[in-house]
């Protein structure tokens, strides 16, 4: 999954962040609760680890703006409040599951793995930016009405990219999404998929672009 971490606490941020990448999600860190709630409402990630106690916007409040406004992510709220009430609270304003810390690695990770489980038998929504929607079921974009089919590498890197939008996507990760981590390929063989990818949603690399070559770096989905 493409999990949203929301905790300013460096050390623990730290700590669920190896052990969720070393369990094979993907993993995005947002250090207070504003700039969280706006990525959760982005639509691009599957679950999120919610802290209670954030700067500029607390966990409840993320929790209730984000439920006001339809966004059906996941969240499992992870923190050292352990009242009943306040648990009780977290429950009423929309969380899906409650972690008290401190808290034993492997349960949280049995946690996030159940959300996954839960959403592998469900129906997903389709992830939209840019104008562009992607249609898991049927492999493809849909950019202003128009279909277009996608191969499934073509797929999975632009749905990788579509969930990073606006942060770099490394020539790592997408190798990894494409052809898995332990993949040989060869130097230019992104680039001639990036390059048949961005012809197919009609990109036009050189004026206001939706994949972004980000040199010596990787690329980038272009959110405006």
């Amino acid at each position: 999954m493409n999990v949203l971490v929301i905790e300013d606490d460096d050390r623990i941020a730290d700590l669920v962040q190896r052990a969720l990448k070393e369990d094979g999600h993907t993993v995005t860190l947002a250090q207070n609760g504003r700039v969280g709630a706006n990525m959760l409402l982005s639509g691009l990630f599957d679950a999120s680890l919610l802290d209670i106690f954030l700067p500029e916007m607390d966990g409840f409040a993320v929790l209730r703006e984000v439920r006001a406004k339809r966004c059906k992510t996941p969240i499992l709220v992870l923190t050292a409040v352990d009242a009943v009430p306040k648990i009780v609270q977290a429950f009423d304003l929309g969380a899906d599951d409650y972690l008290v810390k401190p808290f034993i690695l492997e349960i949280l990770l049995a946690r996030v793995n159940a959300i996954a489980r839960r959403i592998a038998s469900g129906d997903l929504p389709m992830i939209s930016a840019r104008g562009i929607s992607l249609d898991r079921d049927r492999r493809m974009a849909i950019r202003e009405g128009r279909e277009i089919p996608l191969t499934r590498k073509q797929f999975e890197l632009l749905e990788t990219l579509m969930r990073r939008s606006g942060l770099i996507t490394t020539r790592e990760q997408l190798i990894e999404a494409g052809w898995g981590s332990d993949a040989d390929v060869k130097e230019n063989t992104l680039e001639v998929y990036i390059h048949g990818l961005r012809a197919k949603l009609g990109d036009r690399s050189d004026s206001e672009p939706i994949i972004r070559t980000v040199h010596g770096s990787g690329y980038m989905f272009v959110m405006v």
